[in-house]
C-alpha cells in the first residue's frame, strides 16, 4: 500500500479503538490526540456518515433533558460522553481503503484474543477457587465472572461480542490462520456466562449467516460449540439461577427495573427524570418488599433512555439505529467483493449490540460505545472511496493527441 500522508492519524485512531480493550483512560487520551491530529492534518473534505443527523438530534434531546432535570449538575456526565461520538467521524474519514479496514480488524482481533487468553486464565483460577469454597461470591458463572482487563464482566463481554461479530465476516479476507484468535475470542464469550452477550452473538451471527459461505460458518461456529459443550454443566448451572428467585436477586431485580422504568416514563414522558438520576428516582417507583441489589440503570437501552431522558431522546436514538441499518443495507447493495465484508462486519456488530442492549445498558458503557462506533463507521469511508475509484471504467483507452 502506498504510504499516505494521513497514515499516522489513522494509526492513532486504530490505536484508540484497540486500546479500549485494555484501558478506557488510555483510549480516551489517544482519542483526544487523534482528534487533534485530524484537525491539524485536515487531509480531505470530511465524510459525514448519514447517522450524524439523528445522532445530533440525540445529543440535542439529551441536552434538553439535562436542562429540564431537577438536578442538572449531576447529569453532566451524559454530555461529556458526547466526545466519544467523534470516534465515528474519525473511522469514516481515516479508514478509507479496504487495506486499512483489514488492518483494523486484524489489530482488534489480535488484542481481543490476547485479552481473552488473560480472561481464560482468570476463569480457571476462579473455577478452582469456587470448587474449594462453594461460595456464591466465588462462582465464576455468577458473581466472579471474568473481566479481562476491564472493571466489570459486562464491559469485557460487550467488547468481545463486538470484535467477534465484526471478525466473522472478515474471515472472508483474513484467511484461515485468523480462525485461531477468532476461536479464542469465541471461547471467552462462552465463558463470560453473560446471557445477554450470548443472545447478541447469536443474533449477530444469524444476521450475516445467509450471506457467508457454509464452510466459513462451520469454521467459526465449531470452536464455540466445542467450548459450550465442554462447559455445558456450568452453563446449565448458570441458567438455573434464573429460576431461583430467592437465591439470586439480580435476575428477578431486572423485572423490577423494567416496570419501575415504565412508571418513570408514564410520569415523565417528554424529558425523563433527568440524566444520571435513575438511582435517585427508582426507590420512589419501586413496588416491592426489597429493592434490587443495583438500580443505577435499568439494564435496557430502550427503557433506560426513555426513563432518563424522555421519549423525544428515545425517538432520536431509534432514528439513529434505523439510519444505521438503512445506510449499511444500501452500501451492501453497491459494495464489491473486496468491500462487502466490511459492511457485513458492521451489520453483524450492530445487530449483536442491539440485541444485547435489550438486557443491558451497553449504550451507556463508554468502552463498548467507543468500540461500537468505530466498527459500524468503517464502511462509510471504505465504500465511498471505492465508489470514487471505480467511477471511471478501467478499460477506457486514452485519446492520443
Amino acid at each position: 500500500m502506498p504510504r499516505s500522508r494521513d497514515s499516522w492519524v489513522f494509526a492513532l485512531t486504530l490505536m484508540t479503538a484497540a486500546t479500549v480493550l485494555v484501558s478506557i483512560a488510555a483510549a480516551e487520551t489517544l482519542l483526544a490526540m487523534a482528534c487533534l491530529a485530524a484537525i491539524v492534518r485536515r487531509p480531505r473534505p470530511l465524510v459525514w456518515p448519514s447517522y450524524v443527523i439523528p445522532l445530533g438530534a440525540f445529543m440535542a434531546a439529551t441536552v434538553v433533558a439535562l436542562l429540564m432535570s431537577p438536578q442538572p449538575e449531576i447529569g453532566m456526565g451524559a454530555v461529556r460522553k458526547f466526545v466519544l461520538f467523534t470516534m465515528g467521524l474519525l473511522a469514516a474519514n481515516l479508514v478509507t481503503t479496504p487495506w486499512r479496514a483489514r488492518m483494523s480488524i486484524r489489530v482488534l482481533l489480535s488484542i481481543a484474543a490476547a485479552t481473552s487468553v488473560f480472561a481464560l486464565i482468570q476463569f480457571v483460577v476462579a473455577y478452582f477457587r469456587f470448587r474449594s469454597t462453594q461460595d456464591l461470591a466465588d462462582d465464576p458463572t455468577v458473581l466472579a465472572r471474568v473481566t479481562g482487563f476491564m472493571g466489570h464482566w459486562m464491559t469485557f463481554s460487550g467488547e468481545q461480542l463486538l470484535v467477534w461479530c465484526a471478525a466473522v465476516p472478515a474471515m472472508l479476507m483474513l484467511g484461515r490462520r485468523w480462525m485461531i484468535p477468532l476461536g479464542i475470542v469465541g471461547a471467552s464469550l462462552v465463558l463470560t456466562f453473560t446471557r445477554s452477550v450470548w443472545l447478541g452473538a447469536l443474533a449477530g451471527f444469524i444476521a450475516v449467516a445467509f450471506l457467508l459461505p457454509r464452510k466459513l460458518l462451520i469454521g467459526v461456529a465449531l470452536p464455540v460449540a466445542i467450548v459450550a459443550a465442554a462447559a455445558s454443566g456450568l452453563i446449565i448451572h448458570r441458567l438455573a439461577f434464573s429460576f431461583q428467585q430467592e437465591q439470586f436477586a439480580p435476575d428477578t431485580g431486572r423485572i423490577d427495573l423494567f416496570f419501575g422504568g415504565v412508571r418513570m416514563i408514564k410520569d415523565h414522558p417528554l424529558f425523563g427524570v433527568g440524566p444520571e438520576r435513575i438511582h435517585f428516582e427508582f426507590p420512589r417507583y419501586f413496588r416491592g418488599d426489597k429493592l434490587p441489589t443495583y438500580y443505577g440503570h435499568l439494564e435496557n437501552n430502550i427503557v433506560q433512555l426513555a426513563a432518563e431522558r424522555g421519549l423525544l431522546c428515545l425517538a432520536a436514538f431509534l432514528w439513529f439505529v434505523f439510519e444505521l441499518y438503512a445506510s449499511l443495507i444500501q452500501m451492501l447493495k453497491v459494495s464489491d467483493s473486496d468491500t462487502r465484508w466490511v459492511v457485513l462486519s458492521a451489520l453483524s456488530a450492530l445487530t449483536g449490540f442491539l440485541i444485547s442492549g435489550f438486557f443491558s445498558y451497553n449504550f451507556g458503557d463508554s468502552e463498548v460505545l467507543l468500540l461500537f462506533l468505530f466498527i459500524v463507521s468503517l464502511p462509510y469511508g471504505v465504500i465511498k472511496t471505492v465508489a470514487v475509484e471505480n467511477s471511471c471504467p478501467s478499460e477506457l483507452i486514452p485519446i492520443q493527441s
